[in-house]
């Protein structure tokens, strides 16, 4: 029996990494012979989609932004058609009441994604929108929830520790994995960042970090990459300016050949972020066999054990000193370090074996098959 499932999701480039997750889950899921489709508010402004290769039900703009409330939502809801299960990624905004409410009234099984909403960095920060949620009822949604997906052990613990007992899968978030055609082809060290630039993912602390390495060597360059809050954007540049540093370089959004051509001149990539349930960016940077910095905020321990990068702690001097430390580090030693982070995405982290992993998690709920051994009760 062909199983159909709802993703309510986003499929727009500012959304960064979730984004990017949701659409390469779907795309696997589609291979699999599921037909999973996604529901998304229109694209606004120069935001843009990332893909639409996949069956997309677009309902008209919320009527305010922050709750991102919309009675039309539902309307849409109704309008995409029976599906047998429904998916619901991210907390706190109105579409997942919306559509969790809807799979209830309907008698079909629902799941959530928390996309790392329920960290504890995370519920201390837009607490009133959180508030508004929790009195909208959110514990007993989240807690009737045939199954909770998260990406790692760190964000089940959490979650755990909020006092909810269903069941919980742990499934990484997929890459596409392919052959990249660019090559780095000069000798400069090229620190990078590929994100959303937002204060949370702690650029700021990339640019303290290159500024002491600038000091003493030359022929280096930092290169960030990725659009997002305008403000964040202005702070960053204005640190860049007062710190006279030579060498950063904002490229704004990119896509495609252009952001592969960008990514291939790195030497590191690095996610400085304070806190990240996975971290799409290493995802991104390990597939193309750049090494990678990442904080202990997120769930990167493989950087460390497969050898392929640097696991920190979240302060200044633990990025510093990582930074300094792949300056130092030889050519040969970095291309090593590439290609073993490779060999760790294709074993791990490819879209075939997530989308294998969630069609079993969608045939034990649906259908009572055996249980996955990444499902926690």
């Amino acid at each position: 029996m062909k199983i159909r499932a709802l993703h309510k999701g986003a499929l727009n480039i500012n959304s960064g990494g979730p984004a990017m997750s949701v659409y390469l889950t779907i795309k696997g899921l589609r291979k699999l012979n599921v037909d999973a489709q996604v529901i998304m508010y229109e694209i606004k402004g120069d935001d843009q989609l990332i893909a639409n290769d996949i069956p997309i039900h677009f309902s008209p703009s919320p009527v305010e932004t922050k709750f991102c409330f919309s009675l039309k939502y539902k309307k849409t809801l109704k309008n995409a058609g029976d599906f047998d299960i429904y998916h619901a990624h991210g907390v706190w905004q109105w579409p997942t009441y919306a559509i969790t409410s809807y799979a209830k009234k309907n008698n079909k099984p629902y799941i959530i994604t928390p996309r790392g909403m329920l960290y504890p960095q995370d519920m201390r920060k837009s607490t009133i929108i959180k508030n508004t949620s929790l009195k909208l009822g959110m514990n007993n949604i989240l807690q009737n929830a045939n199954c909770i997906h998260v990406t790692c052990n760190d964000e089940m613990n959490y979650y755990r520790a909020l006092g909810f007992s269903n069941p919980v899968a742990i499934i990484p978030n997929p890459i596409e994995i392919k052959e990249f055609c660019e090559t780095k082809n000069d000798t400069t060290f090229r620190l990078g960042y590929l994100g959303r630039l937002h204060p949370r993912k702690n650029v700021e602390g990339l640019i303290y970090a290159y500024a002491d390495l600038e000091k003493k060597a030359s022929n280096t360059e930092l290169v960030i990459i990725g659009g997002g809050s305008k403000e964040y954007e202005y702070f960053l540049k204005s640190e860049v300016k007062r710190l006279q540093l030579r060498n950063v370089h904002f490229t704004g959004f990119l896509a495609g050949t252009e952001k592969d051509k960008k990514l291939a001149s790195l030497s590191v990539l690095a996610m400085p972020s304070e806190f990240e349930n996975l971290g799409n960016v290493i995802l991104e940077g390990l597939v193309r066999k750049i090494p990678c910095i990442a904080t202990k905020g997120s769930p990167w321990q493989e950087l460390h054990t497969h050898k392929c990068g640097w696991w920190i702690d979240y302060n200044q001097q633990a990025l510093t000193n990582a930074l300094n430390e792949a300056y130092a580090t030889s050519n040969t030693q970095l291309m090593d370090m590439g290609n073993n982070g490779f060999e760790l995405i294709k074993q791990s982290y490819s879209i075939e074996s997530i989308a294998t992993k969630m069609k079993a998690l969608y045939e034990w709920i649906l259908f009572n098959k055996t249980k996955p051994n990444f499902v926690y009760e």
